[in-house]
């Protein structure tokens, strides 16, 4: 989903990937596996138990969920694959979230419950992007009216799901590299570049 077909108005500053995202995800399981950090490490073991609850949720509204998100939710060798330098984790909700036309979906925090990223879902579940904000939005704990989320309370990061994570790993594989002196990103010189020198 492009930025211009969604409701919000700001947006990270975009930048190239070296992968076309395919829904195959093949490009990360071709990338090294970690024993720290990974996404899934701190509370994958209550995704299976979320995205039951998740996906029910839609089908209640009448949503389905991408399927790319589920399969992606669903498969943990995957999340293996993706470390967090500020220990991100996947914690996904287990309702949707009512918002503009369509649906927010929690899927990513970090470690200090101080940012958080959302799928957002149009009302058929025929698109999405990926969004992020410094607020914490879940539909089972709501000390909020659903009026009062804002369109600015978010940022828009990625088209979609998959560009999002492809775009994830490679800014915090560059991150552990300049902090840990592991590898760079095995990648076109030119879009390392993008990340590591502002482009």
């Amino acid at each position: 989903m492009k930025l211009h077909e969604t409701p919000f108005s700001t947006a990270s500053p975009p930048k190239d990937v070296p992968y076309t995202p395919d829904g195959s995800f093949n490009w990360l399981r071709s990338t090294a596996t970690h024993d720290e950090w990974a996404i899934g490490d701190r509370a994958g073991s209550n995704l299976p138990s979320q995205l039951e609850a998740l996906t029910a949720s839609a089908e209640a509204n009448g949503l389905t969920l991408p399927a790319i998100f589920t399969s992606f939710m669903a498969d943990p060798t995957l999340h293996k694959h993706l470390r967090s330098a500020n220990g991100d984790y996947l914690r996904l909700a287990e309702s949707v979230l009512p918002f503009a036309n369509g649906y927010l979906i929690r899927f990513l925090s970090d470690q200090q419950e101080c940012a958080h990223w959302y799928l957002f879902v149009n009302s058929t579940g025929s698109d999405h992007c990926v969004v992020s904000s410094y607020e914490y939005f879940d539909a089972d704990e709501m000390d909020y009216e659903l009026d009062e989320l804002k369109e600015t309370d978010f940022q828009f990061w990625t088209e979609s799901f998959e560009l999002f994570f492809c775009r994830y790993w490679i800014e915090h594989e560059i991150m552990f590299a300049q902090v840990d002196e592991t590898p760079f990103p095995d990648i076109d010189p030119q879009i390392l570049a993008l990340y590591t020198n502002g482009g």
